[in-house]
């Protein structure tokens, strides 16, 4: 039956959108409790080596195409209504826990993709590590929402709705491929002076034509992916207007004003009475996202109710001119996307008074953070020297920046330690690989238990890692942990393996049952 299934599945996947006017949404659900069954069959390694997720086509590399659907999810919702952003009523597509009562919600995570904006993926990771956790402790999940945000790329148009010209026909918000990263604008939805919705036409090239725009051109536009240096301009041109006219049409809206509208969103107890915590994630791009948010977002008011979460970035936002492995010839290391120098983002013009140096600086170690990366992800990514000078690869860079950059900045309470509001873990044996950190004990304490109940009333279950320090841990570390020098209990038993490898993730029958 699960092999029939799975027939189905990547049937569905494989298929292209072939109606116009509508997203492109499969006809069948990725089911959960069918691929809980198959985890029984593999080991540890599989889950946390190996990527669970669904890609349609059958290939992650197909976001370089341009996703042509967007898989429904069992559980899931694809709200293209509900998030509002700006005054014009732009939407940003998401995946969303379905059939929710807002009055029991008690936390909200949201979850960012990386490069292959894959927010359906995320949402399942999320979804089945809030699962496990549930199953160890004592909150439930109709007392959790979970959001995966999809930034939508504009060769995307095969999964949002379009016209028989390929133009977007609503108020989506959709990027140039992935400058979402880099926290620029996005380009549609345009608007004309009068404010009706105008979205200009895009030609898109074919999968063999060249891109002839110049070294010095590409250079101009650094993506925020972890496996590349500059991106390539976008496989597409304007029809009948300018680059710059189209702009100005533009939302004026970015990723980090959509981090916003959940947030304003979510905390507004009149909607959820009872919210203690949001927990804004990212993996990889989606990481890097999470570290420009901490960094610009000027309002504190609602801090006691964040948790920021970072994981796998290939690069940093540094808030200082000091660089562990400093490189002469790199003049541009402090430009942004990786320093304070040169233009940010339009998201920061917008709130100029609340973003100098000096009052970002302070107002990061404010910020409860939790950071990880796989001690496996030795991919130098970035491989530009503004990169490079942070580090050789992932690790490298991640543990730059929490034993070299966090300790020693300015109103550190703890000067040359961890502040006490930081946590940093490195997972044993997980490479660049989203499930594998999401799926670990540490990602789901860190996801769904700590503050569950507010500030600093955790929900029971594993606590591998501890604010103000940082530890190795294995995917599954059970063993019992010490905060402020008192031992803690652990929900997980001695067979928290094989508890885990039942309960982990739906994902991983694509996989399980191919091999």
């Amino acid at each position: 039956m699960a092999k029939s299934m799975l027939l189905k599945l990547l049937a569905s996947l494989c298929t292209a959108a072939a109606v116009v006017h509508s997203a492109a949404v499969g006809s069948e659900e990725f089911g959960i409790e069918d691929h809980i069954n198959a985890l029984s069959k593999r080991g540890p390694k599989d889950i946390y080596m190996k990527d669970p997720g669904v890609y349609p086509g059958g290939s992650k590399e197909n976001y370089k195409k341009g996703w042509t659907e967007l898989p429904p999810i069992e559980g899931a919702k694809i709200d293209n209504e509900t998030f509002t952003v700006g005054k014009q009523g732009a939407t940003i597509m998401t995946y969303v826990t379905k059939d929710y009562d807002p009055k029991k919600i008690k936390r909200v995570v949201v979850q960012i993709h990386g490069e292959y904006r894959d927010a359906w993926n995320q949402w399942m990771y999320a979804n089945m590590s809030g699962t496990n956790a549930s199953k160890l402790s004592d909150f439930s999940m109709d007392e959790v929402v979970i959001v995966a945000p999809m930034f939508l790329s504009v060769t995307d148009y095969r999964a949002y709705p379009h016209d028989s010209n390929n133009i977007s026909t609503t108020k989506t918000l959709i990027w140039d491929e992935n400058t979402w990263g880099d926290t620029l604008d996005a380009i549609y939805p345009a608007f004309n002076e009068k404010g009706d919705m105008d979205n200009p036409t895009y030609k898109f090239q074919t999968s063999g034509a060249k891109n002839e725009k110049s070294k010095s051109e590409k250079k101009e536009k650094r993506t925020a992916s972890s496996n590349s240096s500059p991106t390539a301009p976008a496989k597409r041109e304007l029809i009948g207007i300018s680059e710059h006219d189209a702009a100005s049409k533009g939302p004026q809206i970015n990723s980090l004003d959509v981090l916003d509208a959940y947030v304003d969103y979510f905390t507004d107890k009149s909607r959820f009475p009872n919210l203690n915590i949001m927990v804004i994630a990212g993996f990889s791009m989606g990481g890097q996202t999470v570290n420009r948010y901490i960094t610009f977002r000027p309002d504190t008011s609602k801090d006691s109710m964040i948790n920021y979460w970072i994981s796998s970035p290939g690069s940093f936002l540094y808030l200082n001119d000091s660089r562990p492995a400093p490189n002469k010839k790199c003049k541009g290391f402090n430009e942004y996307k990786y320093g304070l120098d040169g233009a940010l983002p339009d998201y920061v013009s917008r709130s100029a008074k609340q973003n100098t140096p000096d009052i970002i600086r302070e107002r990061y170690l404010s910020r409860k953070t939790f950071y990880f990366v796989g001690t496996e992800d030795n991919n130098s990514g970035d491989k530009s020297c503004e990169a490079k000078v942070q580090g050789k690869d992932h690790v490298d860079r991640m543990d730059n920046w929490i034993a070299k950059v966090l300790p020693y900045l300015p109103n550190n309470p703890r000067p040359g330690q961890i502040p006490p509001l930081i946590a940093y873990g490195k997972i044993v044996g997980v490479p660049h690989l989203a499930s594998g950190v999401i799926l670990s004990s540490a990602g789901m304490q860190t996801l769904f238990l700590e503050d569950f109940n507010g500030r600093d009333k955790n929900a029971k279950g594993p606590a591998p890692i501890q604010s103000g320090g940082q530890r190795v841990v294995t995917p599954d570390d059970d063993l019992q942990t010490t905060i402020n020098g008192k031992p803690k209990n652990n929900a997980l038993s001695s067979s928290s393996p094989q508890m885990m490898l039942v309960l982990i993730t739906a994902l991983s029958i694509v996989v399980g049952l191919l091999v």
